[in-house]
């Protein structure tokens, strides 16, 4: 099914076992994935297991320095290789003890009978893995376009916003289950159209709709902004399928959407914040951050429950049909969503990256 990028999604979208099946092989199974931040990785030989749509990934630091992500399952007989994050200079089997190097390499294969196994023919398999601005991102398609054009589009206004010299506690990063597809809970991320309704007491008075804009955006990324009471303007970078951040001032908080099944998905909040640590928050929203820092854990900020109900309520809805309706100038980044969604699974190739400037459109 070719969506209509200019209206909403259709509930057989977030319903249908077909489309789901179809979305993991073209899109969790195919393209960019983000899998956690560079600080969850920092030494040589640390060894962090994840999962991408249905595929046990292992993230390894290289005893060189070099990022690799390989599979987390023997080649032997599929036992899961790492449970939790570790660090050792090999990869060893639990079950029946076969060794492989940090690239995947196998090296030993015990009690068997010299050259009884091709260890060349038994490697684990590795996968495209590549780090922008902190953030990890891993592809079991190894054909995937560079991060760097990938993220084209918001890469200035990321640059801009110093990330690189904001710290990352992945320590702190926290997940939680959702009741809804995992398009519904990136979409409600991703646009600032519904904060005056479902957020009327913690977002709108801080953030309003109305200041909500959009800066430059493809398929492959979006940037939006908004004016936030007395602070900078936010700026909130959409990262298909399932990375959305924030900037405010002096930190940056994100959320990433992991499909389970059709009808849940898991959520996972992380932040990084500014080298000026004692510099008192200018924003509501840095504010948060801050408190949950100085007390070392970092709890969900109030309105993602808020999020959370809208979301699984209309997951709730997805049951029925309905004429989806037509999007509003403020839902442009769902738009890019839909133009996603019609290059990973049919491939139609989108439009070419967009800017205010382009249509006209006033701040």
């Amino acid at each position: 099914m070719v969506f209509d990028p200019d209206s909403a999604l259709p509930n057989v979208a977030f319903r249908d076992p077909a489309i789901f099946a179809a979305e993991l092989e073209a899109i969790w199974h195919g393209d960019w994935v983000f899998v956690t931040t560079t600080d969850a990785v920092p030494h040589p030989g640390d060894q962090l297991p994840v999962v991408i749509g249905t595929q046990p990934v292992l993230l390894i630091r290289q005893q060189n320095g070099d990022l690799a992500a390989v599979s987390n399952l023997c080649a032997h007989r599929g036992t899961l290789l790492v449970d939790r994050p570790t660090s050792a200079k090999r990869i060893q089997c639990p079950y029946h003890a076969w060794t492989y190097d940090d690239g995947g390499r196998l090296l030993s294969v015990p009690h068997a009978p010299r050259d009884a196994v091709d260890k060349s023919a038994h490697c684990l398999p590795t996968y495209r893995v590549e780090s922008w601005h902190g953030l990890i991102f891993v592809s079991q398609n190894l054909d995937a376009e560079p991060l760097a054009t990938r993220f084209t589009a918001v890469e200035p206004y990321v640059a801009e916003r110093g990330l690189d010299a904001m710290a990352h506690r992945s320590e702190l990063q926290e997940t939680q289950e959702w009741a809804c597809n995992w398009k519904l809970a990136i979409l409600n991320a991703m646009e600032s159209y519904h904060l005056f309704r479902v957020h009327p007491e913690t977002l709108e008075p801080v953030s309003p709709t109305k200041g909500a804009y959009y800066v430059s955006g493809s398929a492959r990324a979006t940037a939006t902004g908004g004016t936030v009471k007395g602070s900078d303007d936010y700026l909130l970078i959409s990262l298909p399928p399932g990375f959305v951040g924030v900037f405010t001032s002096g930190a940056f908080a994100w959320q990433a959407v992991h499909p389970i099944d059709v009808e849940r998905c898991a959520i996972r909040t992380g932040a990084a914040w500014g080298a000026a640590s004692g510099t008192r928050p200018r924003s509501r929203i840095a504010s948060w951050l801050s408190r949950r820092v100085a007390a070392s854990a970092y709890g969900l900020p109030d309105f993602l429950p808020e999020d959370k109900a809208i979301c699984e309520r209309r997951q709730r809805g997805a049951i029925g049909d309905f004429t989806p309706g037509p999007l509003v100038p403020v839902e442009r980044v769902v738009a890019d969503f839909g133009h996603y969604l019609n290059w990973r699974l049919h491939g139609v190739e989108p439009p070419a990256v967009h800017t205010a400037i382009d249509a006209g459109e006033n701040r």
